[in-house]
């Protein structure tokens, strides 16, 4: 299964972006969150990996791992293998927490692609984005 999210918005004037991809399988031996990007990235399309931008594959891993449980909070005792294969950003409008959000939907897509996707919401009091989770009812 396959996921991708594209977080494009403006808030308050300022841009924020972040596109993530994720490959999810069924997994027997629990829940795993891999960095899948290789080491060779396309800068000029802005391709990132963990050695060029560690900050936003934790982001991006902690994103996935947001969405993994809350679905486990809600109904599934389903493990999931998932990828994080692809995080691209820009120096400009690329924050931690748009690519952590962008992360967790794009998982969501790839597990629950039949349901209401998570939304993203921009907290004006922490300046951050987060996500807000749909009910599976």
């Amino acid at each position: 299964m396959i996921g991708e999210y594209k977080l494009a918005k403006v808030k308050n004037g300022v841009g924020y972006f972040a596109y993530v991809f994720v490959v999810v399988e069924p997994s027997l031996t629990g829940e795993t969150v891999i960095d899948e990007i290789g080491q060779q990235v396309d800068r000029e399309k802005g391709e990132v990996n963990s050695r060029t931008h560690n900050d936003w594959i934790n982001a991006a891993i902690d994103g996935v791992y947001q969405t993994l449980d809350h679905l486990k909070s809600l109904t599934s005792s389903d493990c999931y293998l998932v990828k994080v294969s692809k995080v691209i950003g820009t120096e400009v409008d690329t924050t931690e927490d748009s690519v952590k959000v962008a992360a967790s939907i794009a998982t969501w897509r790839a597990i629950k692609p039949n349901f209401s996707e998570p939304i993203p919401k921009f907290d004006q009091l922490e300046n951050i984005w987060t996500v807000e989770f749909p009910s599976l009812v």
